[in-house]
């Protein structure tokens, strides 16, 4: 519409300017410009007027000076003056006219949208629908994008409305003293503000969204204070209109707020009285109910108390009987206190005894085995005849005291196993266990006895039976036993062993086709002592405790024993067990006895070999001819990997875990190479090492060393082909077996002598050739240099005095020199190497073994345990001086070791196992005694001490003290300590070694593993 009025206005008064250009003055065409002026009025615009007057009076200007003469100009000039002058308060006119016309309709639309909003807020109202109303009216007349209406209840305004919101961010409350919202309700006026769109809250509809910038916030009045609040958000400043309507519609919707919480308070009020109007109705029903309940109890009450009156009668008679009756009842309490009293004394004396025979039986396991040690080690000493002064005779006649002397430590064992079990007290270990796999263990260890009798060893095993949860240590035990007894009555035909699945449990049975058993003798085989023959020429040996302390072991497991016998068919023992044991320790006791300590049950040397649990090997299947690795290893995942290799290159295999069973597996079954793990359960794997080496039969076999410890120098020492540390790749393993298996198979090695001594030289070649060994000397270093280049040596012996050069010149050439062969090489000299002299040697090769000066049989002894040679290949004379070095030990000989033990028998026979090696045994009889020893060996007043044997149980201070005060003196801190003990306790070992000590050995002592362990721990 108004760019319409501007086109009439500028296209008349063109109009008009055009036709007062043409036509002459005196002609009134500029009249005409009276018609645009009046247009103007029509518009909105209070300055249009004004604006069209001056442009006119502009217009009639130019057209003076453009029209033709027609009157006289001062006549014109007048005429116009006097129409703008016109058109000017015409102008002025307008502009008043079209300000009140818009003040007139601002009115009208501010009375019109007051009218709208005060409807809209009138009639019973929540507040909510208050604040829409409200809401609605008013921004739809500001053209509001939102709004939002807040109530004040105490110190929060609470939204009780909202228009056109997207929602999001909008707070169901405000705090006091919160923003500009409770900043208008303070100064009770209306706040405008305007923002950047990114920083407004938004409004939205289903396809479009946006954001006010503008916004203004409206105090609500109640006619006192200021109850709330509205706010909207708008596109543009707000209006003076809208500004005047907010002023006038404010006092409004307060009042109505007001009007309506005066609205909801009542209706509050009146549901609260109706609510306590039916509470009241309601205690009225209770009471009248509760008034006829207690006339109803008062009759009951006066009945009751007839009744009572009667009852009265009736108790005082009873309370005359039951007064007698209390005093039977003191009399009786006094009886039982005193047979608690008794019970409590038989309980507590039967602690005592239970307490004492523990301490005996430990005491007596100490006494027993204490004489039986220095039995045992001399009887072995003599057996070896080392001195080579006895007879075969007299020699068997040793054989037979040691081999009465183990009989007697296994008697010692049973008894103290029993005398464990009587003492009340068992504990079981439950873990998972496949019966097949106990039955193929128990198939290993017997298969040789069964054999040597002639007897037929068999094996079923129920498929798929599943693992079961027991102790495989107490199973096991019980099971040879039963297998013991099978093949020791049983002179021909076959044992059978089964596991077979009973219902919710498993049946272990052995069947035996031997002498049987009488029905009436089938109870009593399971006492204590009894045994099948028990007179004086009986046919059968043993102790006749087995089968008593299976039955208590299989109380222990939750099973039981049965047996089916018939004399001279044979015997079926089964033992019955639950798939799985509940309790984890069980008490095997008919009387209360106190906690015990008793010994562990003791091992005696085994002469079977243990395995790996779930790891089959191939000794069962080992055929003469074929190529065996011994393969020494705990852990069952890396040994099973060692194990696949040597099958793929074709070689069988046998696994064993522990250090005895490795030396025992050796000597059985003499492999091409050994496998040897260093960390075992039982003793280090140097120990092994030390023991292959030192005996005749296996120091020929090499042995390779994998391990996750790092004893690389000590290992090579004692003769080891190489060394690896964990973790290890599979190529690597699979070089070494290779390189096992090679290493006997070449039927000449050769040796490189480097002396430049003539005489020495042949006098060395002359003692170390022989049909399998092909000695070349050299005289230079310059001649080793040519023959290692041109020849692969097996040992070189070197003297470190050469006429061209110093032996460390040759070696530091060998070292750098690839094209070379760089064997293991022997120092034999007659100069004395000091400490800086064998570190330089270290730093060329871990294979040099410094060995000084010699004599011929230590040197015998090298080389051949370098070359890997079989003792029984050798000429006669090499074997001779080979067993006369052996005889002698250089880790052992000239030094000096402390013995502490008060039993001058187990001294004397400690001394006979050291003192033909060359050391200087010292004796201590007790912790304290030790003590000052070692202390004048740290004043010099006596010579320095290099090992320790310590015995536990010793008068004045026993071996634990001792040890652990050698251990809180800084320079003994390092000194080796092996305990040696005879009383066995469930948790000596480990006592020990937190003591401080080093190693462990329990009596009756293995000449051999004590040897080996002194070697082992001697300090070098």
């Amino acid at each position: 519409m108004e760019s319409l009025i501007l086109a009439l206005i500028a296209g008349i008064s063109g109009l008009v300017f055009f036709l007062d250009s043409i036509f002459p003055l005196g002609t009134a065409i500029w009249l005409i410009y009276l018609i645009p002026l009046v247009i103007s009025y029509t518009s909105t615009r209070p300055l249009l007027p004004p604006i069209t007057a001056v442009m006119l009076t502009i217009l009639i200007a130019i057209g003076f000076g453009l029209a033709d003469s027609g009157v006289a100009p001062h006549i014109a000039i007048i005429n116009r003056t006097l129409a703008s002058v016109v058109l000017i308060l015409m102008g002025g006119v307008g502009n008043f006219l079209i300000r009140s016309r818009l003040a007139m309709s601002r009115g009208q639309w501010v009375q019109r949208h007051e009218v709208d909003t005060s409807r809209a807020i009138q009639g019973e109202l929540d507040l909510e629908t208050l604040g829409d109303n409200a809401l609605r009216i008013l921004a739809d007349a500001l053209g509001a994008r939102a709004a939002v209406a807040y109530v004040r209840e105490g110190d929060v305004l609470r939204r009780i409305a909202a228009w056109g919101t997207d929602g999001a961010g909008l707070a169901p409350s405000v705090g006091k003293g919160d923003g500009h919202l409770w900043r208008a309700v303070r100064e009770n006026g209306i706040l405008s503000f305007h923002t950047s769109g990114e920083n407004a809250l938004g409004w939205g509809s289903a396809l479009l969204r946006g954001r006010a910038a503008h916004s203004v916030i409206l105090p609500l009045q109640d006619g006192t204070h200021a109850n709330g609040v509205m706010e909207f958000g708008l596109d543009a400043a707000l209006t003076s209109e809208g500004s005047a309507l907010l002023e006038r519609i404010g006092d409004k919707v307060g009042i109505g707020i007001r009007s309506a919480h005066y609205r909801e308070n009542l209706r509050e009020l009146l549901e609260e009285t109706r609510r306590q109007a039916e509470e009241l109705r309601s205690h009225t029903d209770e009471l009248a109910a509760t008034n006829d309940e207690l006339e109803e109890q008062t009759r009951q009450l006066l009945e009751s108390e007839r009744r009572l009156s009667a009852q009265q009668a009736e108790l005082e008679q009873q309370n005359a009987q039951l007064e007698s009756q209390t005093q039977q009842l003191e009399e009786q309490r006094d009886v039982l206190a005193r047979s608690r009293r008794q019970l409590l004394e038989q309980a507590e004396k039967l602690a005592r005894e239970s307490r004492y025979k523990s301490e005996f039986v430990a005491n007596m396991s100490h006494e027993l085995r204490t004489p039986l040690n220095a039995l045992l080690i001399m009887a072995r000493l003599l057996a070896d005849n080392r001195s080579r002064n006895l007879s075969d005779e007299q020699i068997r006649w040793a054989e037979t005291i040691e081999g009465s002397g183990h009989d007697l430590l296994a008697l010692i064992n049973d008894i103290l196993d029993l005398a464990k079990i009587e003492a009340g007290k068992l504990d079981v270990s439950p873990e998972a266990v496949a019966p097949g796999g106990v039955v193929g263990r128990l198939m290993r260890k017997f298969e040789v006895q069964a054999r040597s009798k002639g007897l037929e060893l068999q094996a079923e095993v129920t498929p798929d039976m599943g693992d079961i949860c027991t102790d495989p240590a107490r199973l096991d035990q019980v099971l040879r036993n039963f297998l013991s007894n099978a093949l020791k009555f049983t002179e021909r035909g076959r044992v059978t062993i089964r596991a077979v699945q009973t219902g919710e449990g498993v049946a272990f049975s052995v069947q035996d086709t031997g002498i049987g058993i009488a029905k009436s003798e089938q109870d009593s085989i399971f006492e204590a002592f009894r045994q099948a023959d028990g007179t004086i020429s009986r046919k059968y040996g043993g102790t006749g405790l087995g089968l008593s302390i299976s039955r208590e072991l299989a109380d222990m497991l939750g099973g039981q024993i049965t047996v089916e016998s018939q004399p001279g068919r044979g015997s079926t023992f089964t033992l019955s067990l639950p798939r799985n044991i509940d309790a984890i320790e069980t008490v095997v006791s008919a009387s209360p006895r106190a906690p015990t300590n008793l010994p562990p049950e003791p091992k005696a040397p085994a002469t079977l070999l243990g395995t790996l649990d779930d790891l089959l090997d191939d000794r069962d299947a080992i055929q003469p001819g074929d190529r065996v690795i011994l393969v020494v290893e705990d852990d069952t995942p890396f040994a099973r990997l060692i194990q696949d290799l040597v099958r793929e290159l074709d070689f069988r295999s046998v696994v064993v875990g522990t250090a005895d069973d490795a030396v025992r597996a050796a000597r059985r079954y003499l492999p091409q190479g050994i496998v040897l793990d260093m960390g075992l359960p039982d003793h280090t794997g140097l120990s092994v090492l030390d023991r292959l080496k030192r005996d005749v039969a296996t120091r020929h076999i090499p042995v390779h060393v994998v391990s996750a410890n790092d004893f690389t120098r000590e290992a090579l020492a004692q003769g080891a082909v190489s060394y690896l540390v964990k973790p290890v790749e599979r190529q690597a393993l699979s070089e070494m077996i290779q390189r096992l298996g090679s290493q006997t198979e070449r039927p000449m090695r050769k040796v490189l002598i480097v002396e430049d001594d003539p005489a020495q030289l042949e006098g060395l070649k002359a003692l170390l050739a022989n049909d399998q060994v092909d000695t070349i000397g050299a005289a230079t270093a310059a001649e080793a240099l040519v023959a290692c280049r041109d020849t692969s040596f097996d040992c070189i012996v070197l003297d470190m005095t050469l006429p061209d050069a110093s032996g460390f010149d040759l070696l530091e050439q060998l070292h750098g020199n690839e094209d070379s062969s760089f064997p293991p090489v022997i120092v034999y000299t007659a100069r004395a190497l000091d400490q800086n002299e064998e570190l330089r040697l270290r730093r060329y090769s871990k294979s040099i073994i410094i060995k000084g000066a010699k004599s011929p049989e230590r040197l015998i002894d090298e080389v051949t345990l370098f070359l890997h040679q079989v003792v029984s290949d050798l000429p006669p004379r090499q074997r001779e001086m080979l067993a006369a070095s052996l005889s002698r030990d250089n880790l052992l000989e000239g030094r000096r070791i402390l013995v502490v033990e008060d039993d001058i028998r187990n001294v004397y026979a400690l001394t006979g196992i050291f003192e033909p090696h060359g050391a200087d045994v010292q004796i201590a009889r007790n912790g304290r005694e030790a003590l000052d020893l070692l202390g004048r060996a740290a004043d010099g007043d006596v010579p320095p001490v290099d090992l320790v044997l310590m015995d536990v149980m010793m008068p004045e201070m026993d071996g634990l003290t001792a040890t652990r005060e050698i251990r809180k003196i800084e320079r003994w801190r390092a000194l080796p300590i092996i305990m040696l003990t005879a009383k066995a306790m469930a948790d000596d070992q480990a006592q020990c070694l937190a003591a401080g000590a080093n190693d462990y050995l329990s009596k009756p002592i293995e000449v051999s593993k004590l040897l080996s362990l002194a070697r082992v721990w001697m300090p070098r």
